[in-house]
């Protein structure tokens, strides 16, 4: 089995070596348009919301009325003709 000259190898690690090169400098470059691109996120400071901060959706009111089943289009202002 032949194997490869010294010079055909010395070139072929050359040519990866340059491909590795550019790979990384792409890949720089693309770093830092992504960091212009989004620098305004960054830059805000923001508040991370509690995991288990309990954020109101509706009103107390409403889901009294969904747990026991009152249609809110038949809401009335009179009490005393609501659902039992």
């Amino acid at each position: 089995m032949r194997t490869a000259s010294p010079v055909l190898t010395g070139r072929f690690r050359d040519i990866v070596a340059r491909m590795g090169a550019v790979l990384r400098a792409q890949r720089e470059i693309d770093a830092e348009r992504v960091l212009r691109r989004y620098r305004h996120l960054l830059d805000q400071p923001h508040e991370a919301p509690c995991l288990n901060e309990i954020i109101p959706v509706s009103r107390e009111e409403d889901i009294f009325e969904n747990a026991n089943g009152v249609d809110p289009r038949e809401r009335t202002s009179d009490p005393k003709f609501e659902r039992a």
